[in-house]
């Protein structure tokens, strides 16, 4: 049995047929008018993108009318209008007001074009070929606002695992790396328990491990409360002018133990002019520190790391490149993840919490800075770049005297054997 919108949809109207396929793009243009009106913040899109498949359903509804059987072709163009308006951030409310008021003008057009009024079943047909258009865009569009939800959903499903999986590998990580230190510090107290007063050399040896391992201990958990300071935007920065061959100065110092152990000769190059940048001292020792320590561990032992100071226009340029394990392409993006590590790095690596990258990235960009990183892919080493402002020129003249003492860093030989 047919239904009576089935009758209406396959009524001939050759004549209102006509006069909306020829006029389409006049039609649209009046129903821009009303809906600008209507729905001022829309004005741009209306009389852009958005308007452009309303002219095509116009045209199909058009020439459904004009046959003498149900035709559909203009709900395809209405489903195009839908996913068109759920793609450009249309609502629901607002997709429906659309045929609403396009309902609106061709009624009024039609009517002044004519010089009559509409017949009863001219104005149903009318009706029933929107409210089709009107049901297709619906389910277009909510079939897309469907999947993006099921695709955010999936995505924070993803995310959360991968959350909960970091964070496992973390917890584990970080019971490692606080039990290394500890069971030296053990050893060595009760070599101390047990030890002669007159044994100088085993309670200097054993008070050095203990503070060693001890200064190891207070670098990771300073680490760790670093990242969540500058997270919760509560890291604060003493700025300064300061001279980088300074900050290379103290890195190198810091981090030599660590070569010397590993035995890998690094390589120091500073220019001669002073480059002065506005920055935390300590901090960018860490920045630094962190990343030659990276290197190092990374780095097999007896391998070459590079450590490089440039100004390059209104920037200053700190490069530091080793010749270890490398990072495969697919890694590049991720490696200043938060407890990130490069799929087989422990096979140079002599731990670590994959926080140390995170960190620099975080207090470089706090210095108004960017961190970046290249490597030719696994074994072929890597090279981490730091670019920094540089200060205004004119300095203090205490700054000037600081500035114009030039450090000379001396390459760390390998130890002889």
């Amino acid at each position: 049995m047919t239904s009576d919108s089935d009758l209406v949809r396959a009524e001939p109207h050759v004549e209102i047929g006509k006069l909306l396929e020829r006029n389409a793009d006049t039609l649209v243009e009046l129903w821009c008018i009303r809906a600008v009106e209507e729905q001022p913040a829309a004005k741009r899109a209306h009389h852009d993108t958005l308007r452009d498949h309303l002219p095509a359903f116009l045209r199909a509804m058009a020439r459904a009318l004009g046959e003498t059987r149900a035709v559909r072709a203009h709900e395809r163009a209405a489903e195009q209008h839908g996913e068109q308006r759920w793609e450009s951030g249309w609502s629901l409310n607002e997709l429906i007001r659309d045929y609403q008021i396009l309902r609106l003008v061709v009624l009024e057009y039609l009517e002044q074009v004519l010089d009559r009024s509409l017949s009863v079943r001219e104005t149903m047909a009318l009706g029933v070929f929107i409210d089709d258009a009107i049901a297709a865009s619906i389910s277009t569009y909510v079939a897309n606002r469907d999947e993006a939800v099921m695709s955010a959903e999936r995505e924070r499903a993803a995310l959360l695992e991968q959350m909960s999986r970091h964070k496992d590998e973390f917890m584990a990580m970080l019971g490692h790396e606080l039990r290394n230190p500890l069971a030296p510090i053990l050893t060595a107290v009760k070599i101390i328990q047990s030890a002669s007063p007159r044994d100088q050399r085993a309670l200097v040896s054993a008070s050095e491990v203990i503070e060693r391992q001890s200064k190891h201990l207070v670098r990771l958990v300073d680490d760790i409360l670093d990242v969540a300071r500058i997270g919760r935007g509560r890291l604060e920065l003493r700025k300064e002018r300061i001279d980088l061959s300074t900050v290379i100065h103290q890195a190198v110092e810091a981090v030599e133990p660590l070569l010397s152990q590993r035995h890998q000769q690094m390589s120091v190059k500073v220019p001669a002019a002073p480059i002065v940048v506005d920055a935390d001292l300590s901090r960018l020792v860490q920045i630094v520190a962190n990343l030659l320590n990276n290197a190092s561990k990374y780095t097999q032992p007896g391998g070459d790391i590079s450590l490089t100071v440039d100004r390059e226009s209104d920037e200053a340029v700190v490069r530091v490149r080793d010749n270890g394990l490398g990072i495969p392409k697919e890694m590049l993006t991720r490696v200043f993840d938060l407890f990130t590590q490069v799929d087989g790095s422990q096979q140079y690596a002599s731990g670590g919490m994959g926080i140390g990258l995170t960190l620099v990235q975080r207090l470089v960009e706090q210095h108004d800075g960017t961190v970046t990183c290249d490597s030719a892919g696994a074994g072929q080493g890597s090279e981490f770049t730091v670019r920094l402002p540089i200060a205004g020129t004119r300095q203090d003249s205490a700054t000037v005297a600081q500035d114009k003492r030039t450090l000379q860093v001396k390459a760390i030989a390998k130890p002889s054997k």
